[in-house]
């Protein structure tokens, strides 16, 4: 008999906990399922376990090896060739189910044709079960209009024609948690959410999403490669701003002061002039030094000398972006679809963190994109008793999606050239990419200078 769902769980050796896992299946209070278990190239028990329960109950439970780790993309992807539900979930190896998780959003699909994708909430567990919170998810179309946070890969029910329809999976990203589903799935179908936690989520060293720094550089890839498959014949014309005022009183010349040895501007020059998507770069500042510096480096570069006005203490940042424009459109003819705003102050950003800027920008539907680092520190504000935290989670080392505080490094600012003006930069949606916290740091004060010089030594060591 043809089941409703297909769940599978793809396992690499993960043995010790995919006994849980498939217990929670098989509770599901819907029997309307049929579950594929994937040893992916485990060397532990973890295929006598999934052969084991698929001799219990052959009709509904199927064990696939592959000899060598092929990861989960092509995990996946198998699944989904073997698939014979309608609807399709991924459940990781080390997570379970509600026993109502399959009623829940299978009820949601069939009532909801028009819906290609519907999640759960979801709780924390340590690695020996014990529960840690709750992650309540923002409620689609009312708390979260802009759905720049995908779901999590793991427990999302999708129609599997809508799977199918969207090509699969891609096998060529190492580390991805669902942000290629979500982006291919977002822009072609509607998406909804459950506000009921329906499996539960466990926090253990191995866990893929505690490799920050890496899932940052596969969802950067994964947008770069989905803006690259629609672009027509026409593309937005991008320029790069890059604020130059080179007055401070406590950093002197801070601008052609040599950073690892080289002037600090040249950083963030280096990482624009690789930026294939820019068309434009202006390097706008209150110090003919500088223009003339930069009119000698190997790049394409516009230079603007603007009025000191803009280089007071009380300037705005969208007062020198909006001056800028007008330079540009009205002296160079150059009139810019989307503008970037590169802080000079900034050495650590790459040409990777400004085309994922970009493609953000174009990805979604928002006015405009910041760069920010997440602060996962335990922050307070002073309440009626005292100081009171603003994300408790963080108790329970838990990052919460609703207690998640971002503070903007300053380092990259992404607008639509109609949203700028002499007041705002920003319009009324904001997305935002994620830099790691070390690759945020600004030179601001003097003693930066030095610690930003340990950091340039250490990635070029890296390289």
């Amino acid at each position: 008999m043809k089941p409703k769902i297909t769940i599978y769980i793809p396992c690499h050796n993960y043995g010790r906990y995919l006994r849980e896992a498939v217990n929670s299946v098989i509770a599901q209070i819907s029997s309307d399922w049929e579950l594929i278990v994937i040893s992916d190239g485990s060397t532990d028990d973890s295929l006598a376990i999934a052969r084991e329960y698929a001799a219990q109950d052959p009709e509904r439970i199927r064990a696939f090896e592959h000899p060598e780790a092929l990861g989960l993309q092509a995990s996946a992807n198998r699944a989904l060739e073997a698939s014979r539900g309608d609807y399709i979930m991924r459940l990781d190896a080390d997570d379970y189910l509600d026993e109502s998780a399959c009623l829940v959003m299978a009820e949601y699909l069939d009532r909801h044709p028009d819906i290609g994708l519907v999640y759960p909430n979801y709780i924390y567990v340590d690695e020996a079960g014990s529960v840690l919170g709750i992650e309540a998810r923002k409620k689609v179309g009312a708390d979260a209009k802009l759905l720049d946070l995908p779901a999590h890969g793991a427990c999302t029910m999708v129609r599997k024609r809508v799977l199918k329809a969207i090509g699969g999976y891609s096998e060529k990203y190492k580390a991805q948690d669902g942000h290629e589903l979500w982006l291919k799935v977002l822009h072609r179908y509607q998406i909804a959410n459950v506000n009921t936690p329906l499996f539960y989520y466990r926090q253990h060293s191995l866990s893929l999403s505690t490799d920050h720094s890496r899932l940052l550089t596969a969802r950067a890839q994964i947008k770069r490669d989905l803006v690259e498959s629609r672009k027509g014949q026409v593309t937005p014309r991008t320029l790069a701003v890059i604020p130059a005022k080179n007055t401070y009183a406590k950093l002197p010349n801070v601008v052609l002061n040599p950073i690892a040895g080289k002037p600090l501007i040249d950083y963030t020059i280096e990482a624009a002039s690789q930026v294939a998507a820019l068309d434009a770069i202006l390097v706008t500042t209150d110090d003919p030094a500088i223009a003339e510096h930069c009119d000698a480096l190997p790049h394409d570069i516009q230079t603007q000398l603007r009025p000191q006005s803009l280089s007071e203490e009380r300037v705005h940042l969208s007062q020198v972006v909006a001056n800028s424009l007008e330079y540009m459109e009205q002296k160079r003819d150059f009139h810019a679809d989307i503008v970037l705003v590169l802080s000079v102050h900034s050495p650590l950003r790459r040409t990777a963190h400004i085309q994922k800027a970009i493609d953000t920008l174009i990805l979604y539907n928002t006015d405009s994109v910041i760069s920010v680092y997440e602060d996962s520190d335990s922050l307070f504000r002073h309440g009626t008793y005292g100081l009171e935290p603003l994300n408790p989670g963080m108790h329970n080392q838990l990052r919460l999606e609703r207690e998640a505080l971002y503070v903007d490094n300053g380092a990259i600012k992404a607008m639509w050239r109609d949203v700028v003006t002499p007041t705002d930069i920003s319009g009324r949606k904001v997305g935002h990419i994620v830099m790691t916290f070390w690759d945020s740091w600004q030179i601001k004060e003097p003693n930066d200078i030095w610690l930003v010089e340990q950091l340039v030594d250490r990635a070029q060591e890296t390289i």
